[in-house]
């Protein structure tokens, strides 16, 4: 067993080691590391107190625009938030409570976002093959010309 004193050796060097990386992970690694997944689990406080809400939903929108509101709850765009054309609310309604003016995309790239014909998207859903839609190229052509985006049938 001359070879004893080697191993014991080796096993408490390995045991040193092992309790120096715990002691270090102690002291390195913030204790809501992991609460939520792999990340720090009190940054998700620290960004919802840093950044201002921008996104409010439908339901914020329809308290002053009632009738744009009905008439999207009947349209096929009911389940599209207002947000997603209009931009968020916190671009119009600004944190001093002025009330500005929202972009919006006019263009048929928005529209096309969903509505271009992709073989991978199922079957009932609204598809258009743009460039035979307008009879030719889709570039400078506006879907808002022919359709209500609130309710877009022609």
């Amino acid at each position: 067993m001359e070879h004893g004193k080697h191993v014991f050796r080796i096993v408490i060097l390995v045991a040193v080691i092992l309790a120096v990386v715990l002691l270090a992970r102690g002291f390195l690694v913030p204790r809501t590391y992991g609460l939520y997944g792999r990340y720090r689990g009190a940054n998700v406080a620290q960004q919802m107190d840093a950044r201002p809400v921008l996104y409010a939903g439908a339901a914020a929108c329809a308290d002053c625009h009632s009738d744009e509101a009905t008439k999207r709850a009947a349209g096929a765009h009911k389940n599209v938030n207002c947000e997603v054309c209009h931009a968020p609310l916190g671009a119009h309604i600004l944190a001093d409570g002025s009330v500005v003016k929202p972009p919006v995309d006019r263009s048929f790239t928005l529209c096309a976002r969903c509505h271009r014909k992709v073989a991978a998207r199922p079957a009932g859903f609204p598809q258009v093959d743009l460039e035979q839609h307008v009879n030719g190229p889709v570039e400078g052509k506006v879907c808002l010309e022919c359709h209500d985006p609130h309710s877009p049938k022609p």
